[in-house]
């Protein structure tokens, strides 16, 4: 059984492998920079993997997370 110390409960939580398992959180990337597909630069995270899963599709994320978007022309 799967011992739980704490839950993340939204999905910018930083999810990585530590060398022995994966691991999810404490720590947040936020809004801003975000998870990495927000196309800011930030670290991969729960929202990252659901979206790789096909559960979250990129194509619904607003248009200001789309490389160039906002930038001075």
């Amino acid at each position: 059984m799967m011992m739980i110390h704490t839950v993340a409960a939204g999905g910018a939580q930083y999810f990585f492998f530590d060398g022995s398992r994966y691991r999810v959180g404490p720590e947040s990337a936020g809004a801003n920079p975000g998870p990495a597909c927000y196309r800011r630069g930030g670290p991969l995270t729960v929202t990252d993997c659901n979206v790789m899963l096909g559960k979250l599709q990129a194509e619904f994320f607003p248009s200001v997370f789309w490389p160039g978007a906002g930038s001075a022309t």
